[in-house]
């Protein structure tokens, strides 16, 4: 008998997990009600090219189309590595490794050339290059425009619209690598990344960044907000230890800063207002300088 383990959302996203059984969990993502197109599903080439990478202690986990306009992931997990931060970042070894191995996945993805034709830009910059240059949007997105406008300024704005264009070289990305879509190492089984629906092409600092993002952000409002229980700044370099390969670091830290403006967009876009937006946009402002200096990743 199946049973619904969680189930939740914004505007943008919904996902609901279901057991099915020991160890058989199902992730259904949806796209929500404030977002118009159905999830993607990667073509035949591409899942081709997936499946025949190296497996590794964080495996990539392809969907199935779930549910008409959705996608889902068979799993052995029902919890995400972005839980376990929630939950005050217990084991701090399992998230440490399991970002280290995710690193060393997304290398051997990126070793893949990208398939030739019907592989986009990575949505999640695109999404906000049209915020950044329109202002408009759903929910409270026209609102945190005009506060943006005015706390970051023309020239970080401007700036942060140049890091949201297509980079080269292009090579096969996962799109948007997130603690939300990655099931950690543990004791008893592998991790594994879920991965398909942003499946895209361009250069590789823009998966490093973009996971590496949420991890600055959570550093960032940790230095503001309160006391830090993580060495943050380690977690980013086990990301980067595990991947191996060269990275142009600055590049990395703009693709970062392009994901933690896009989550405090989505927030107002897709959960609701909240003033303390006003205080991220703040951070942000200070990011994007750190970006430019060429030193928001400390190694």
């Amino acid at each position: 008998m199946s049973e619904i383990i969680e189930s939740f959302g914004t505007g943008f996203l919904h996902t609901t997990i279901v057991r099915h059984g020991e160890d058989d969990y199902l992730w259904t993502r949806r796209p929500g009600p404030e977002r118009r197109d159905a999830m993607r599903m990667p073509g035949a080439a591409v899942l081709a090219a997936v499946r025949a990478l190296p497996a590794g202690p964080v495996r990539l986990v392809l969907p199935e189309r779930g549910g008409g306009t959705g996608v889902s992931y068979r799993t052995d997990q029902a919890g995400s590595l972005a839980g376990v931060f929630l939950r005050g970042a217990s084991g701090t070894a399992r998230i440490a490794d399991t970002l280290a191995q995710t690193g060393a996945t997304l290398a051997r993805l990126h070793g893949t050339p990208a398939p030739q034709g019907g592989l986009p830009a990575p949505e999640g910059p695109r999404r906000l290059l049209s915020w950044l240059q329109d202002g408009d949007g759903p929910g409270a997105a026209p609102r945190l425009h005009r506060h943006a406008a005015d706390i970051l300024g023309p020239g970080r704005s401007a700036a942060v619209a140049a890091w949201c264009a297509p980079a080269r070289p292009r090579v096969l990305l996962h799109g948007a690598p997130s603690l939300g879509t990655l099931l950690p190492l543990t004791a008893e089984r592998d991790g594994a990344l879920l991965t398909g629906e942003d499946l895209s092409a361009g250069a590789p600092e823009s998966d490093v960044g973009w996971l590496i993002g949420e991890l600055v952000e959570f550093r960032e409002l940790a230095g503001r907000f309160g006391r830090a229980t993580l060495d943050h700044d380690a977690l980013i370099g086990r990301v980067l230890d595990g991947y191996g390969g060269p990275l142009d670091l600055a590049a990395v830290g703009r693709a970062a800063t392009v994901r933690f403006l896009s989550h405090v967009h989505d927030f107002a876009a897709y959960v609701k207002w909240h003033d303390i937006l006003l205080d991220y946009l703040g951070i942000v402002a200070d990011v994007i300088d750190a970006a430019r200096a060429g030193r928001l990743i400390r190694r």
